[in-house]
């Protein structure tokens, strides 16, 4: 390639290479460069409020399962783990309750999983009941199945555990429960199609 020939940058969709376009040398018009690519290949898709929620609840999903696997899942646990684990959880879980209160019309704010999950439209709790039965198959939960229980244990994690060493002590996180919950609320979200 001569210095006058543009330098080319792959262009990604979905993980799977889709074509190649100029490099700008600036990301914003990197980004711009690539997306007229999309639109002229018909492969751009407009991408909504709720899927953009849903989308983020996902990836913080995603990175606490990652923390699951690889740290907490086998003994010995890696303590250095357990902090981004519980904040990924309960950030994933304030982003999927309200991803699920956009769906059924309704906007909600703050950080606290209980007024967040009491907030929730009717059907929104509809949605969740007709996701645990599902879900419950996975885990072995003890005691009777109160969905608003787990999301109770949660309710202030977000916050506490992002400055654990300043609290001294924070409230019992159990994991599987957790994980639970962030499966439930996954398919409550994904059962509306509007994901």
């Amino acid at each position: 390639m001569s210095d006058s020939e543009p330098k080319m940058k792959t262009v990604y969709l979905n993980g799977i290479a889709v074509g190649q376009v100029p490099a700008m040398g600036d990301l914003k018009k990197d980004r711009e460069v690539a997306q007229q690519f999309l639109k002229d290949k018909g492969l751009y898709k407009e991408t909504t409020l709720i899927q953009a929620m849903f989308r983020q609840a996902v990836s913080f999903c995603t990175t606490s399962a990652h923390l699951y696997e690889k740290d907490l899942k086998r003994v010995p646990r890696n303590g250095l783990s357990v902090a981004p684990f519980v904040v990924n959880c309960a950030f994933s879980l304030e982003l999927y309750l309200k991803t699920l209160a956009q769906i059924h019309g309704t906007s909600l704010k703050g950080h606290k999983l209980v007024e967040l999950y009491d907030s929730l439209p009717p059907e929104a709790h509809k949605a969740i009941e007709a996701a645990i039965p599902g879900c419950t198959k996975k885990w072995k939960l003890e005691g009777n199945l109160i969905f608003r229980d787990y999301i109770s244990e949660l309710n202030n994690a977000f916050v506490e555990w992002r400055y654990c060493y300043e609290v001294g002590q924070t409230n019992m996180v159990r994991i599987e429960p957790t994980i639970f919950a962030m499966e439930v609320l996954h398919e409550a979200c994904r059962s509306s199609g509007k994901t």
